[in-house]
């Protein structure tokens, strides 16, 4: 989703997401019986245009274990290494520590280990014994066996590569096959009147199956990658941590797989955590702070469940004669591109103060123009710097530190002075600072700051909804998202002291 490929870019992995991925492909619908002869040709997600404020505005596909790989590729370049077969027996928590025994499988006999850790992250999905230990539970429901699906990767042959393909619906036998980065290599989803237990595990059974659902005699299925029987499962956890260990991703919620939402909220879990914990190993929050782990994310992923229980819900009642083909709908709001945190205690806005008794609204279906305090930060090209070049407030943004932006209007010289000056009391690697001119000002204030730039197109202005004569203060956090919106010192000032003395909620 753009949302995730956004978090990839301020992590330094797009380029390479990009290049081993691939962009969404058209979704054909095929007429059955014979399943050669074209239904409906669309696109799962509408395609935009690139524009000032989202430079990454449409869906792009990448295997997990592709995407694993590039993960841990980056991760070594920092000197971090993933442990296989490694696994995680027990765990204990004291007031500063979490005492945990690791098992090490090796070639002639396991290793156990007792170690300590400061926090314990668990990102050990659904079955995983963190959450369990925690006394968590994941509530919610998992449906029934006329829900069921089948889903995997398999070579095909004979099928194109440059489109999704589907045939069928659940009444009868649906056959999805999505041609995957790899040639020949389809993720399928099979669902319908199948004998599950048997297509899930015997590769004559499967053949059978997708010749049958998609009347294609002349396909080559080869043998599958891996393969298993879901059933969609919609469930959270009511919190994502208890004590000094913390849940990410399916650990602490499982989606039915239609959205895909799923695998993109986990990344997003982990974005909006680790900026976090990062400031409190550092000494410069308190544990506190990340208590709005929890209170951010919690609502955002209960109206994730909601979006992908209605979708999933709509898949089972289309049919193959082009009715209800809005069930693979991913476009609009499942970008995740309006996903925000305008209720949470650490942000701060001036002015559009947040309204306690007002609905919240997880997926900004009614967020409006105004960028609010809690919203994703938008991006704004054609800045120049005072020293020359050209540069983009994604290119200034970075996971690591906070970005104060100063939009300093033609009256605003002696706030902005006073406003940097407050600056001056925060570590300068954990807050750059930039000043924003209009076009054509005269700048006053160059120095202790990390860059002047103008805003030589007037995105950021107009995106930031500035006023050119007044100053307006726009603190974006290493996650992306707007912090804080404050017109001088002292709302700067309210803003860092909720971040970083981390007041109880």
């Amino acid at each position: 989703m753009p949302r995730s490929l956004e978090v990839y870019h301020f992590l330094g992995l797009l380029p390479e997401v990009v290049e081993r991925g691939r962009p969404l492909l058209p979704t054909r619908v095929y007429k059955l019986p014979g399943g050669t002869e074209l239904l409906k040709e669309f696109f799962l997600a509408d395609q935009k245009e690139a524009t000032p404020s989202t430079p990454v505005p449409n869906l792009r596909s990448l295997g997990q274990d592709r995407l694993e790989k590039l993960l841990q590729e980056h991760l070594e370049k920092h000197g971090c290494y993933v442990e296989f077969n490694t696994t995680l027996v027990n765990f204990t928590q004291t007031e500063g520590h979490v005492e945990a025994q690791v098992v090490k499988s090796g070639i002639d006999q396991d290793v156990t280990e007792d170690v300590k850790f400061r926090w314990l992250v668990g990102a050990d999905g659904a079955k995983g014994g963190i959450r369990k230990q925690l006394g968590l539970e994941l509530n919610g429901e998992t449906r029934g066996v006329t829900e069921r699906f089948v889903t995997g990767d398999l070579e095909v042959k004979n099928l194109s590569n440059d489109y999704w393909h589907i045939w069928g619906d659940p009444a009868t036998i649906l056959v999805s096959l999505r041609a995957t980065e790899t040639p020949d290599i389809f993720h399928l989803i099979m669902g319908g009147q199948i004998d599950y237990e048997k297509v899930a595990v015997d590769r004559e059974e499967l053949v059978k199956a997708i010749k049958a659902g998609t009347g294609r005699d002349d396909l080559d299925v080869g043998e599958p990658t891996w393969l298993l029987e879901t059933r969609p499962n919609i469930r959270m956890t009511d919190s994502f941590s208890k004590g000094r260990v913390f849940l990410a991703g399916d650990a602490c919620h499982v989606h039915p797989f239609f959205g895909a939402q799923g695998s993109n909220s986990g990344i997003q879990d982990a974005f909006n955590f680790g900026w976090k914990l990062a400031l409190v190993e550092k000494g410069l929050a308190a544990p506190t702070l990340l208590q709005s782990y929890t209170t951010e994310r919690v609502p955002v992923i209960a109206e994730v469940l909601r979006r992908t229980t209605n979708i999933h819900e709509k898949t089972q009642v289309m049919r193959n004669d082009g009715s209800g083909l809005a069930a693979w709908d991913r476009g609009g709001p499942l970008k995740m591109l309006g996903i925000n945190y305008r209720w949470s205690n650490i942000v701060l806005d001036e002015r559009n103060p947040y309204i306690a008794e007002a609905p919240q609204d997880p997926y900004g279906i009614e967020a409006g123009d105004v960028v609010r305090a809690g919203d994703r930060a938008p991006d704004a090209p054609s800045l120049v710097p005072i020293e020359g070049g050209e540069t983009s407030l994604f290119k200034i943004f970075g996971p690591t530190y906070h970005t104060v932006l100063l939009f300093a209007g033609n009256d605003s010289a002696e706030e902005v002075r006073r406003v940097v000056a407050k600056l001056q009391e925060y570590p300068a690697d954990a807050v750059h600072s930039v000043v924003v001119y209009p076009r054509g000002a005269l700048p006053e204030v160059v120095d202790d700051v990390s860059s002047v730039v103008f805003d030589a197109e007037k995105h950021a202005f107009t995106n930031y909804c500035c006023s050119d004569d007044d100053l307006t203060v726009v603190i974006v956090r290493p996650d992306g998202v707007v912090g804080g919106i404050v017109f001088g010192a002292p709302g700067l000032r309210r803003y860092f002291k909720g971040v970083f003395s981390a007041p109880t909620p």
